[in-house]
């Protein structure tokens, strides 16, 4: 795609989209039943998709012609962490393993989280993601050092009303297995809910020995805490490959006994892969009577889980994709962590997360249909009404790609994708990594101060 070939003025006739199918709504869709894409042409007037043509139609306007690339809505990123992001130069993990991780981006928030620090990294993320093509993101929010949830809370208050009209940002708190029972956490409350934002947490069980009944007494007081305020919950959830942990189900249990009508989104679920077919298909039942929105996060996941010193993994991390949405669950698939200890990888393009959900979770066979796991489903479950299958009327946003198929869409990064917001393309420029070095080399892990050692590694229970 290039950029500078799109027609100037209000009106513009954008001819031979190919358009997967889950992306068209009403009779167009109908008419191409059987078939992955449908050939389309938009016109699109004043910044808002006036019509939906036939491929190929007659020249309504001044014309760009996608010559059968793929149009796709914008993005949704349902599950983040842009409040630690980029500080991988600072805070590696030389052994890869969620433990290390956890007292690495501990120590990090110690000695560096400061407000500059997370606004520019924060932003650096946004910048990163619109380019893309994202137009709604969810991050949790690290709440596990005293005083630091007002910090990142404050910033991401500030980059949601910046960014407003270009991403839809929300958050949730991230805290401990403790939830809302340990007394810190509960004195976030008041801040979560200011901001607009969702009680998160972790859930595991790692040994039969724990006691079930403990995690239910702390998730009936979390919904409780939730309904009384109004409040949505967005949990991390048995991120492990422990056949021992089943919390998945206790939160639908809980869900049901509490009668919460509000929106639950459970995030990893990866042990839900080593549960016997018995239980998992026992889970995937509660979840779906619960109403639970599921989100995988393949790209971490797989790179994370089944790590053991000087062995190659044997699993591929990730949770019962194509089981849970057969039995009806929503299904998102997110970009979760980007250069941080957790991964040192990822930009925040939910094309390369669709591409490795697609490979990890053998999901290539029903494509169109998976498609709408990082923009229409989780664009719902954010409440982003402006990213939809396509209608004649709605905002012109949406993007193109050169890939025609899906095999020539995910065998090439589509670099060169264009991103039109409000009938236009926007600079898709993304930002250099160098805009972060005065950040970074300010920092006090860069000076080469040892600051993992002498500082007491965080118990498991911390993400």
């Amino acid at each position: 795609m290039r950029t500078r070939e799109w027609p100037a003025g209000p009106r513009i006739h954008v001819r031979n989209l190919h358009v997967p199918r889950s992306f068209v709504a009403g009779e167009l869709s109908r008419d191409w039943q059987g078939h992955d894409q449908v050939s389309l042409d938009f016109i699109i007037d004043d910044g808002k998709i006036a019509a939906i043509l036939p491929g190929g139609s007659e020249s309504q306007a001044s014309v760009f012609d996608a010559d059968g690339g793929q149009a796709w809505p914008p993005f949704a990123d349902l599950h983040t962490h842009l409040d630690k992001g980029q500080i991988w130069p600072r805070a590696s993990n030389k052994d890869g393993t969620l433990d290390v991780a956890r007292a690495t981006t501990r120590a990090d928030t110690l000695a560096n989280w400061k407000e500059e620090d997370v606004r520019a990294r924060f932003e650096f993320a946004l910048k990163s993601a619109y380019a893309h093509g994202t137009a709604a993101i969810r991050t949790h929010i690290d709440c596990f050092v005293p005083g630091q949830a007002s910090v990142s809370f404050g910033v991401f208050r500030e980059l949601r009303d910046r960014w407003a009209g270009r991403i839809e940002l929300q958050a949730s708190a991230l805290v401990s297995t403790d939830l809302y029972d340990d007394p810190a956490n509960a004195s976030l409350v008041d801040i979560v809910a200011e901001s607009g934002a969702r009680l998160g947490g972790i859930t595991f069980r790692l040994s039969e020995s724990e006691d079930p009944a403990i995690l239910a007494g702390r998730l009936d007081r979390l919904f409780a805490i939730a309904r009384s305020r109004g409040l949505d919950v967005d949990l991390h959830v048995d991120e492990n490959g422990s056949p021992t942990s089943g919390t998945l189900a206790q939160i639908a249990e809980a869900v049901l006994r509490s009668g919460f009508k509000g929106q639950v989104v459970c995030g990893h679920c990866c042990s839900l892969a080593v549960l016997t077919d018995e239980q998992s298909k026992r889970t995937i039942a509660l979840a779906r009577e619960a109403n639970l929105n599921i989100v995988s996060l393949p790209l971490v996941n797989q790179y994370l889980q089944g790590r053991l010193p000087g062995t190659t993994p044997r699993w591929r991390g990730i949770t019962q994709l194509r089981e849970l949405k057969s039995a009806g669950v929503g299904v998102s698939l997110a970009s979760d962590n980007c250069r941080d200890p957790y991964h040192p990888f990822g930009d925040l393009d939910l094309l390369e997360v669709f591409a490795g959900g697609v490979k990890i979770g053998h999901l290539d066979a029903a494509m169109n249909e998976w498609a709408s796991a990082v923009t229409t489903i989780p664009a719902g479950v954010i409440r982003a009404s402006h990213i939809g299958p396509f209608k004649a009327g709605m905002a012109a946003n949406f993007q193109i790609f050169s890939g025609r198929s899906f095999s020539e869409l995910l065998a090439r990064r589509q670099g060169d994708r264009l991103v039109i917001r409000n009938g236009a393309p926007i600079d898709t420029t993304l930002p250099d990594y160098r805009d972060l070095d005065r950040i970074i080399e300010s920092s006090i892990a860069f000076r080469g101060n040892p600051f993992v050692s002498g500082i007491d590694a965080p118990s498991i229970q911390e993400e």
